[in-house]
């Protein structure tokens, strides 16, 4: 059965509302959701390295979309590993991007949700397909969302704004 993870180091001095959250699927195609803006990134790299820093595309387009839209708490599905080792290790390596820019922009540490839970929440089902993802964002939150991802991310931000009462 899956589980919320949730880690918080500091203390927000002020209460946090639904409009400062901003919910991530982190990968090279990465969904975003928060209340004034939503889609796809897409960080995927040329053939030659050397022209594409990914990571550093993938860190200034978060401090760009955190500080455009006054994001205090980023809330992003959690690394899971299966049998892609390589796409395990872009998660990781992504996700400790993630923690960079929140101690650059000293905002609290981001909140993990397991994927099995987030896909139980979503669709009642932990082993929910893509398709089931997209499909429960349309009829729970009458979101058409642009791809797999953008809906991961918006279940991502609903099931955060859920767990803390937003």
């Amino acid at each position: 059965m899956g589980f919320l993870i949730f880690m918080q180091t500091k203390t927000p001095t002020e209460k946090l509302d639904r409009s400062q959250v901003a919910a991530l699927d982190i990968a090279t195609h990465c969904g975003f959701y928060c209340l004034n803006e939503r889609g796809t990134w897409n960080f995927k790299e040329s053939m030659r390295r050397n022209n594409n820093k990914q990571h550093k595309a993938f860190r200034d387009t978060l401090i760009d979309f955190i500080q455009r839209n006054g994001i205090k708490q980023i809330v992003a599905e959690d690394v899971s590993v299966n049998n892609h080792f390589t796409d395990t290790r872009k998660l990781s390596e992504f996700r400790g991007i993630l923690f960079e820019v929140c101690d650059t922009l000293d905002l609290p540490e981001p909140h993990f949700i397991n994927p099995m839970t987030l896909k139980k929440f979503a669709t009642g089902n932990g082993h929910a397909s893509k398709e089931d993802m997209v499909k429960y964002c349309k009829i729970r939150w009458q979101i058409e969302p642009g791809d797999d991802n953008e809906a991961d991310a918006i279940h991502i931000f609903f099931c955060y704004i859920k767990r803390f009462n937003l």
